[in-house]
């Protein structure tokens, strides 16, 4: 591995702005300076970073290899006349030069491949490759290379591009939405003034156990067969993996259950992630942050949920700051892509066929930043459909105080009640 650190931006900046006020020859030797400097690697890194062709830092480098070292004249320099750089020509011309009209062909045949969207003129995608575009331009009496077709394709403005998911589904108000989303992050800042907990609850999505082929490879000495089919009845059981994750510390528990996502399930993973991770970190916490997305066990309009959740408040006997993020929008919390994008890593190319291999692998989740992953396998059947009961509905104020801001997604829970000391037999 090359030792060597990378070059910040502002310093790939300033060479790059460096480099280009130099004259052509002196700017092919510093290019090859800091190559040989990089050492393995060198020549394409500086060669993409400076704009420059590998065959001009070979030439840089050949240049510094015939100077003297105790020579006290300046280099050599290619020129044939006075205050010359390069020799006399003007190289070899663009393919564009030697063949007229090449790049209206090349606009007509992208044009006739290209599609576009409808709400947005300044969009538009095409189906050809670099080799589709330079056949087709045979057609037009132009022979080019998937190179030149390549660069024809980019002075058009078509580059290979990924989809990006950041179309919200569902209604929301964009004004509440970003309202939301500032209050959470203030309550944040605050609660971790106070030294109050702050912890990320969500449930990532289900796997299913068995040898069935999941994406992604691991090292090992010989492949490893599946089913050749991922068809339901092939899966030995599932498991449902709920996470905590502390975006100060950077750490993360997960609860891989054996049943189902119900409320239940997820107020037990959240007093087992306490009880077994948090609770010694946080010995003087009266009171716990938690922020969950808006939809799934957990919705926002759930008074199934927020029953169990006075009952996991008097589990920890602390009170419950909520706070949801908006509808739609969990793929912005912390706990997606600081916690369980890691342990997808970590389950890519692995053959789940127990609980205990999925716990073993999610526990070997790490990061360079520090992250650090505790697991722990819950065996307990969840039943599916429980109502809220009337008796709760009845008196359920006295445990839920709403915020008079955005109350649907802010409130606390206190088992003890806001009322006196209160307290009644939540039927389980």
């Amino acid at each position: 591995m090359n030792p060597f650190p990378s070059y910040d931006e502002e310093h790939e900046r300033t060479m790059r702005l460096y480099c280009r006020s130099l004259p052509e020859d002196h700017r092919r030797r510093y290019a090859a300076v800091d190559a040989l400097k990089i050492g393995h690697g060198g020549i394409a890194s500086i060669a993409k970073m400076l704009g420059m062709s590998r065959r001009t830092i070979d030439s840089g480098i050949r240049e510094l290899e015939t100077m003297g070292e105790d020579d006290p004249t300046p280099p050599p320099r290619r020129p044939s006349g006075m205050g010359r750089i390069r020799r006399r020509g003007g190289g070899r011309p663009k393919v564009t030069q030697r063949q007229p009209g090449l790049e209206n062909a090349a606009a007509c045949v992208l044009d006739a491949h290209t599609a576009g969207r409808p709400t947005d003129p300044d969009v538009d995608w095409t189906h050809l490759t670099p080799a589709g575009l330079a056949t087709a331009l045979l057609d037009w009496g132009h022979e080019v290379s998937r190179q030149t077709a390549a660069r024809l394709m980019d002075w058009a403005g078509d580059r290979r591009r990924a989809l990006r998911k950041e179309l919200i589904i569902g209604h929301v108000d964009p004004q509440q939405r970003d309202q939301q989303f500032q209050r959470v992050a203030q309550q944040r800042r605050e609660q971790q003034a106070r030294g109050t907990p702050v912890l990320c609850v969500d449930t990532k999505h289900k796997e299913r156990l068995g040898f069935l082929h999941r994406p992604g490879t691991c090292d090992g000495t010989a492949t490893q067969p599946v089913y050749d089919h991922d068809d339901p009845y092939l899966a030995t059981g599932v498991v449902v993996p709920h996470g905590v994750y502390d975006p100060v510390d950077n750490i993360g528990f997960l609860t891989l259950g054996t049943s189902r996502e119900t409320s239940a399930f997820v107020c037990d993973a959240i007093a087992l992630a306490w009880e077994r991770q948090f609770c010694a970190r946080y010995p003087s916490a009266t009171e716990l942050f938690l922020t969950f997305d808006a939809g799934g066990a957990n919705a926002v309009r759930s008074w199934r949920f927020k029953e169990d959740l006075v009952a996991l408040s008097r589990r920890l006997a602390r009170r419950l700051r909520i706070a949801h993020d908006p509808p739609d929008t969990s793929k912005w919390h912390p706990i997606e892509h600081r916690l369980f994008s890691q342990v997808e890593r970590s389950l890519r190319g692995q053959i789940l066929d127990t609980h205990e291999t999925a716990l073993k692998a999610v526990q070997r989740t790490t990061t360079d930043t520090g992250l650090r992953v505790s697991a722990c396998i819950l065996d307990r059947v969840y039943e599916v459909g429980r109502k809220c009961s009337e008796t709760f509905r009845a008196i359920k104020d006295r445990f839920i105080r709403h915020d008079e801001t955005l109350e649907a997604w802010n409130y606390v829970v206190d088992a003890n009640g806001f009322s006196g000391a209160l307290s009644i037999e939540m039927h389980h």
